[in-house]
């Protein structure tokens, strides 16, 4: 049995391509010197040539440790700028009328020579995103990819950062949700039961974001992807297979 309208599969679907697209030209674009401030810009400018016209969320931008004690009202600096082998985490969630994307990731500034190695942090980060893609279904709770992804820090002797939540529902326009929109929806979000945390016991059924966000010795990354439970088919929004995940052409 379908849970999921069609009609917002393929709208939302639509918003996170072009979400992607967008994330993978300001990726493409920094470089050492670049502050905080300069990214979200970019983010910013890249969004409105794609067509976006609002913001499910304002693009988030943390240089470094910054991104370890960052809360979603942190403005960006203007004067933290990125040097060669920094993490960059970047989180986009550009909007139209109709709906969003929500997109996340964190990149290693590179030094112009190829010299900077990838740390161990955002590459664990990386393959716990698709863990928990892969580990969910419409058999598992909600709570159980939180339990996925800490157990996946931990195995990994790292720390799960997120301790309120790793990701949150992605809720389509309407009824209430309408006024405001698309504030409303992401307001929405801080509702347990809208939330991917633990003590949530409700069926992975619908649309859900996940970016668990992983910490060790003061750096930490986070990868953010949308995963769509249909019943017993599962789909990455905005990619066409789960080998996708967290790839950002130009």
């Amino acid at each position: 049995m379908s849970t999921v309208d069609p009609a917002v599969f393929e709208q939302f679907d639509a918003h996170q391509r072009r979400a992607i697209a967008v994330l993978g030209r300001v990726l493409a674009s920094v470089q050492v010197g670049m502050s905080e401030a300069d990214i979200e810009a970019l983010c910013r400018e890249e969004a409105q040539k794609e067509g976006f016209n609002h913001w499910y969320h304002p693009p988030e931008v943390a240089i470094g440790a910054r991104a370890a004690s960052r809360r979603p009202w942190t403005r960006a600096s203007g004067s933290v700028r990125a040097n060669a082998g920094d993490i960059v985490t970047i989180d986009i969630g550009p909007a139209t009328d109709d709906a969003y994307g929500d997109i996340g990731t964190s990149m290693v500034v590179d030094d112009g020579a190829g010299g900077v190695e990838e740390p161990e942090v955002v590459t664990v980060a990386r393959e716990c995103v698709r863990g928990c893609v892969g580990y969910s279904s419409h058999l598992k709770t909600v709570g159980e990819i939180y339990v996925y992804a800490k157990a996946w820090a931990v195995n990994h002797a790292m720390e799960l950062l997120s301790d309120r939540a790793i990701g949150h529902a992605i809720l389509p326009k309407g009824g209430v949700l309408a006024m405001d929109w698309p504030r409303s929806a992401h307001t929405a979000t801080w509702l347990k039961r809208h939330q991917v945390h633990f003590l949530n016991p409700n069926m992975m059924d619908g649309i859900w974001a996940f970016r668990p966000s992983i910490g060790q010795r003061g750096a930490c990354a986070a990868f953010e992807e949308i995963v769509v439970i249909d019943g017993d088919e599962k789909h990455v929004l905005g990619r066409d297979s789960i080998d996708d995940i967290a790839t950002y052409p130009v």
